[in-house]
């Protein structure tokens, strides 16, 4: 007996170069071949029904040996695993000369647009009229020769081969009801399952213009069921949205009642699709007040500008402005009375989060319209400890800094109005551009327990006068009081290490300084936004600091007028 892998290849030349006699003698000499699917394959493809019928009455069939060394030699599924999934050159009667994106079971196999015989001829794929007859001998003998006509017509629909989807119907072939369990909301998703794998990884790699032809198809083939829906099957259609058609089809035919219909609408958002979201409309997903409100929110911060205009449209339709004016001012009044530091009421005025490293809150936006602001201490059982980056920003990017926020612009302007922030004594960091470009703010006090002002902290803010940075800071970054045109003092308490570049750039007022003897660093090299010194020696400030200290040095070296405390 000839070792298989030699078998298989003299069989797949024979195919191609042989008749069906000479094939026939051939096969009598080799005697045995494992591995015949490729061969078959082949023959479906380029040489027609009698070269197929001489190969099966030989002993060839689309089996494949599930051992380690086929799928090694031969790169396929063998069906060791994977729900029994397996490589499938009955594909081969496809007419595509392409790979199928995301299909598992073509893995080894190669859609030739020709074939070349050792007498330099090329072969091409055969006719239609013989695809006919090959697919017919295959159905009548599809168990002998482990041909599955349910697979054949499965990929005849996403490759669009209406020939050979036309004749197996007339067959009678039907998608196996593994297939149909796998799209449908009978049969759920497993992780673990190589056919839901390979449904999702089809349906996100297929071609705009082939979805709705294939799913339309696909649908029909479900006996009135519909596909099952998931978190990755609903990222990978929204996508589409923009094709009104698409939404329609998802509407229709997607059991979605267990999906999160807000995190969908949001996703109709992102695809920048208003059709979809009147589809939304249509199916009553809109009708809550809050939920309308939080999608404009939603589209308003995404800076979707159709989605918005739908939106608001949406709601000029349909919302009784005045009474829900009426309502929401009656319930604000009702929990103010009740209770106005509960969660609830300070959710309407703050935005934050867990801190990432160690326990305790960040603020990271403030929504209200005060002039006067206090941070409160707690919010619930947990303690605030951070005034995150941009919290209180009146502009989405301070100078140099950039820090994005998400506040809308009317947002913005109130908080650029405020002129005094009362900081609780739990507060320990100081984010980036936390009072960025607040210019009417004149009042606030850093508390002693800060222990870091990160860089363009009160950058712009050019209404404070007056500021002293306690002694439990160690670093005040970058930028930190930049632009402040109108300070006129900074004292600095014992106990500051470091202060970062720039920090009083463009402080034209500033008449007085105070630095203590526990500073060790004025940063002065060049960062990536610009190269001002610490302390600029152009700045009409006179600088206090302890005889010997690090802060008179530096005066002495870089010109700045001092005097020793």
């Amino acid at each position: 007996m000839s070792d298989y892998s030699g078998a298989a290849a003299r069989l797949e030349e024979a195919v191609i170069n042989m008749e069906p006699d000479e094939l026939r003698e051939l096969y009598k000499k080799i005697g045995y071949a494992e591995f015949s699917a490729k061969a078959l394959g082949l023959a479906c493809r380029f040489r027609g029904v009698e070269m197929v019928k001489a190969l099966c009455e030989c002993g060839a069939t689309f089996d494949i040996p599930q051992t380690d060394e086929a799928e090694e030699k031969y790169h396929i599924y063998s069906g060791r695993k994977y729900d029994n999934y397996r490589s499938d050159f009955a594909l081969y009667l496809l007419n595509i000369t392409k790979q199928i994106k995301g299909a598992c079971c073509c893995k080894g196999l190669k859609f030739l647009k020709q074939i070349e015989r050792e007498d330099k001829k090329k072969l091409k794929p055969v006719s239609d009229g013989e695809r006919a007859e090959v697919l017919k001998y295959l159905c009548e003998n599809a168990e002998k020769l482990s041909f599955r006509p349910s697979e054949l017509l499965l990929f005849a629909i996403y490759t669009r081969d209406d020939f050979i989807y036309d004749e197996l119907k007339k067959l009678g072939v039907k998608i196996s009801d593994k297939r149909i369990k796998t799209m449908t909301v009978s049969g759920g998703a497993l992780n673990s399952d190589m056919y839901w794998y390979e449904y999702s990884s089809l349906a996100a790699k297929m071609e705009d213009e082939d979805y709705l032809p294939v799913m339309e198809r696909l649908a029909a083939e479900l006996d009135g069921k519909q596909f099952h829906c998931t978190e990755k099957i609903f990222e990978i259609t929204k996508a589409r949205f923009s094709y009104p058609k698409i939404a329609e089809f998802f509407f229709e035919k997607f059991e979605m009642d267990k999906l999160n219909k807000m995190n969908i609408m949001r996703g109709m958002i992102d695809g920048n699709s208003t059709a979809a979201l009147a589809l939304a409309e249509k199916a009553g997903w809109i009708n809550s007040i809050k939920r309308r409100d939080d999608l404009i929110d939603y589209a308003q911060k995404s800076k979707n500008v159709e989605c918005t205009a739908w939106l608001l449209d949406y709601k000029n339709r349909t919302a009784d402005l005045a009474a829900e004016q009426a309502k929401a001012e009656r319930k604000m009044n009702a929990e103010l009375n009740a209770n106005p530091n509960s969660v609830m009421m300070l959710k309407k005025l703050w935005s934050y989060k867990k801190r990432e490293h160690g326990d305790g809150l960040v603020i990271t936006e403030y929504k209200g319209t005060a002039a006067e602001v206090t941070v409160p201490e707690t919010i619930g059982k947990s303690t605030v400890v951070e005034i995150g980056n941009g919290a209180f920003a009146g502009t989405s990017g301070m100078g140099a800094g950039s820090v994005v926020t998400y506040a809308s612009s009317e947002q913005q302007a109130a908080r650029r109005k405020i002129t005094k922030v009362t900081l609780p004594k739990t507060i320990k960091i100081i984010g980036r551009g936390a009072f960025g470009d607040m210019i009417s703010l004149k009042e606030i006090e850093i508390p002693d327990g800060v222990i870091e002002i990160q860089p363009f902290a009160f950058d712009l803010c050019n209404s404070l006068t007056e500021v002293t940075v306690p002694s439990s800071v160690r670093r005040i970054g970058m930028y930190a009081f930049a632009g402040c045109k109108n300070l006129r003092r900074v004292k600095i308490c014992e106990g500051v290490v470091e202060i970062g570049g720039a920090v009083f750039s463009n402080d034209t007022n500033l008449k007085e300084l105070e630095l203590p003897k526990s500073l060790k660093r004025l940063l002065t090299e060049h960062t990536r936004y610009n190269s001002f010194p610490a302390i600029d020696s152009s700045l009409p400030v006179t600088v206090t600091c302890p005889r010997g200290s690090y802060a008179e040095q530096y005066c002495k070296e870089h010109g700045i007028k001092f005097k020793n405390s």
